[in-house]
């Protein structure tokens, strides 16, 4: 679950980080009313949406107004905030429709002749918190760690729940800062850390970390997520509301038990289990299609279920061909996905070309039953074939923009992932 900014901010500033006063408002007036209790200008006029990338976004409809804008005046706070209240934000990390924007905070504008990258997030493969920092804050981060590597600074906390000021240290020194700054450096990181084992995140992203003239730090931007399995620990951060725009498709999926992402493209996919259902998706892009699509649906026994789950999937008008991509094991059986299909039809006909990859559990029988239904089936054996099946049967390939924070971005290419999109 993600949180605004507002909230990342307050919580960070009860845990004693150092992070600007600012006013979150939801109407023009409110704004007027927040820039003049901040005191003398200028201030930034920040879009509050869970999607980063804000600066290099557009307000859709004005070309000319970015999501962070910065102004001199109160009238004109209040203008740019009336102008984006209510508008749709697009970014880099949206999708082409981008998100509305329903609230902006304001708060002082300060410069800083250092601007730092700091994030925490869990290592995929021990399972630590890592810190991840580079003396390239701000929006050209992506950039510049591409071109040196080696400017960006990992340091593995381990698996205790408090650290002391070593890692800390050691970053400021990988980092290059001066003296003076080190310890109120290190001092920061072990309240990064303790914040982030104490609510439960998964991430924790400050983009940028300024260092002012006084050696004192302050984070002017924050991104952080709590990790949505342990929101029962922590009811206060899950009564923040939602982690995104909820759309009706995705309220019905929950209700229905299983995870469902409505995303750009014509493709529609339909898997079990949520490893195979994001491999699918990447097997698509990798190939030039555009999923329209995340749909996970967990082991099940219910036809009842699986037929919603279809019917969802098929209601997308955009759909040009829906692929099947299942390996029944467990209690979820290949036989449960051809009938739910065929309850679905008999309710909702299905027009769209299906490509059908079953493995496992009962996968003989259930193509049997769907071989004498009528329905135009393309079966395949594995995911390439069926893949490029449904990439030749879907519109004209274009890119699929998917949010993701910096740090996401980042990790994997840091990790291994630099070639670009593959399997």
């Amino acid at each position: 679950m993600y949180l605004f900014e507002y909230q990342a901010k307050a919580l960070m500033r009860e845990w004693g980080i150092p992070v600007l006063e600012g006013a979150v408002a939801t109407s023009e007036q409110r704004a007027l009313d927040a820039a003049r209790e901040l005191g003398e200008g200028p201030w930034a006029v920040k879009a509050q949406t869970h999607a980063g990338g804000r600066a290099k976004g557009r307000v859709a409809g004005k070309e000319d107004l970015s999501g962070i804008e910065f102004n001199d005046t109160v009238l004109e706070v209040g203008r740019t905030a009336a102008s984006m209240l209510g508008s749709r934000l697009v970014t880099p990390q949206t999708m082409r429709k981008g998100e509305t924007i329903n609230a902006v905070y304001i708060e002082p504008e300060i410069k800083s002749s250092v601007q730092l990258f700091v994030a925490i997030l869990i290592d995929g493969e021990c399972g630590h918190p890592v810190c991840l920092a580079s003396v390239s804050g701000g929006s050209q981060v992506e950039r510049d760690v591409f071109d040196d590597p080696k400017s960006l600074v990992r340091v593995n906390l381990g698996a205790r729940d408090k650290i002391d000021a070593a890692p800390g240290l050691e970053i400021a020194s990988q980092l290059g800062l001066r003296a003076t700054v080190k310890d109120g450096f290190a001092q920061l990181i072990q309240q990064l850390h303790a914040l982030f084992m104490a609510c439960d995140l998964s991430l924790i992203e400050i983009n940028p970390l300024a260092i002012r003239d006084n050696d004192s730090l302050v984070a002017l931007d924050a991104r952080l997520a709590v990790d949505d399995n342990a929101l029962f620990r922590q009811p206060r951060l899950a009564a923040l509301a939602s982690r995104m725009e909820v759309s009706k498709a995705e309220g019905l999926a929950a209700k229905h038990g299983f995870n469902f992402i409505q995303l750009d493209g014509d493709i529609g996919t339909f898997s079990s289990g949520a490893g195979l259902a994001m491999a699918t998706l990447d097997v698509i892009s990798h190939l030039g299609g555009r999923p329209a699509n995340f749909l996970d649906v967990p082991p099940v026994l219910e036809v009842s279920r699986v037929k919603e789950a279809f019917l969802l999937v098929l209601s997308d008008p955009k759909l040009r061909c829906l692929l099947v991509n299942v390996f029944g094991a467990g209690i979820m059986r290949c036989d449960t996905i051809a009938d739910g299909l065929l309850l679905a039809h008999l309710e909702e006909p299905v027009t769209v070309p299906l490509v059908m990859r079953l493995a496992g559990t009962n996968a003989p029988l259930a193509v049997s039953r769907l071989e004498r239904s009528g329905l135009s089936i393309q079966f395949v054996s594995d995911l390439a074939s069926g893949a490029a099946a449904a990439v030749d049967r879907g519109a004209a390939p274009a890119p699929l923009t998917t949010p993701e924070s910096i740090t996401g971005r980042l990790t994997r290419w840091l990790f291994g992932s630099r070639a670009g999109p593959g399997l």
